[in-house]
Formats: C-alpha cells, sequence, structure tokens
C-alpha cells in the first residue's frame, strides 16, 4: 500500500512539473533601439522552405522553421514583409508597426498555403506568447546583431 502512495506522488509530483515550460532566450531591450523578435513555430507543412524577412525593403534574415531572430531597429514606422526562400520577387503583404526605443516587439510567422503560393503572415503577440513558444526554438543563423533598415 505504502509503494502505491509513493507512485502515486511521484506521479503527481512529475506531472506538476511537466505543466511549466523551459524557457528560452528573452532579449534585453536598449534604450535607444526598438527590439523585434521574429519567430516561426514548429509547422510541418511546407517546414522545409525559409523565408526572407525584410524591414521597409532591407533583407533581416530568412526564417526557418522553429527558429528565431532578434533584431534591433532604429524606432519609428516600419513595414515588415517576407517571400519564400531566396526569391527576388516583390513583396505583396506588409506588416506595419511603429517601433519605440526600448521596447521589445515579439512577431510570429505563420505560413499559409493557397493553391499555388505560399506565404508568411505575420502577428505580434505578447511576451508570455513567446515565452510558452520558444522552448522548442533555436536560434536562426542571420549573422547579424543589428539590421541597417530605419524607420520611415
Amino acid at each position: 500500500m505504502n509503494y502505491l502512495r509513493h507512485l502515486l506522488g511521484t506521479g503527481l509530483l512529475l506531472a506538476a512539473a511537466g505543466t511549466g515550460y523551459a524557457q528560452g532566450v528573452v532579449p534585453t531591450p536598449t534604450p535607444d533601439m526598438a527590439t523585434v523578435v521574429f519567430y516561426r513555430p514548429p509547422m510541418l507543412a511546407q517546414a522545409a522552405t525559409n523565408f526572407t524577412v525584410r524591414a521597409n525593403g532591407a533583407e533581416l534574415c530568412r526564417l526557418s522553421n522553429k527558429r528565431y531572430f532578434v533584431v534591433k531597429l532604429k524606432p519609428g514606422e516600419t513595414s515588415f514583409t517576407s517571400v519564400a526562400g531566396g526569391l527576388n520577387l516583390p513583396d505583396q503583404d506588409k506588416f506595419d508597426l511603429t517601433l519605440e526605443p526600448g521596447k521589445v516587439y515579439y512577431v510570429q510567422g505563420d505560413v499559409k498555403t493557397r493553391l499555388m503560393t505560399v506565404k508568411m503572415v505575420f502577428t505580434e503577440v505578447t511576451e508570455s506568447t513567446y515565452k510558452k513558444k520558444n522552448a522548442e526554438l533555436k536560434p536562426d543563423n542571420c549573422g547579424q546583431e543589428a539590421a541597417p533598415a530605419s524607420g520611415k
């Protein structure tokens, strides 16, 4: 009987521990720049396709499945766009943010497929939403700390 209680108690303790989530990188804001975290949650559809993410036309990074990147940008009105792969196609869908210095923004990129087109749709999310999803994410290899893009 004691064995059964011990087993049940251990199982409940492990279940309670499993309800939390591991926390990945949460960037520290800088006083004169805006910090933007782009991430792409795990998705089976189009997992092999990466997307070139741009701010005001300047390339920031190529975002892959289950990856994130952090970029520091000048404050101001900023238009973010994306295109599948490294294709040099005109950007069509814009995601606009007014960036403020000292703030951190979290942007989730979801892949949407329609007939013959594949695109990434950006959504601004809260820090708590990002924290719930970032344990599975790895940094993308953008090779840059700050992007040359500036607000309009």
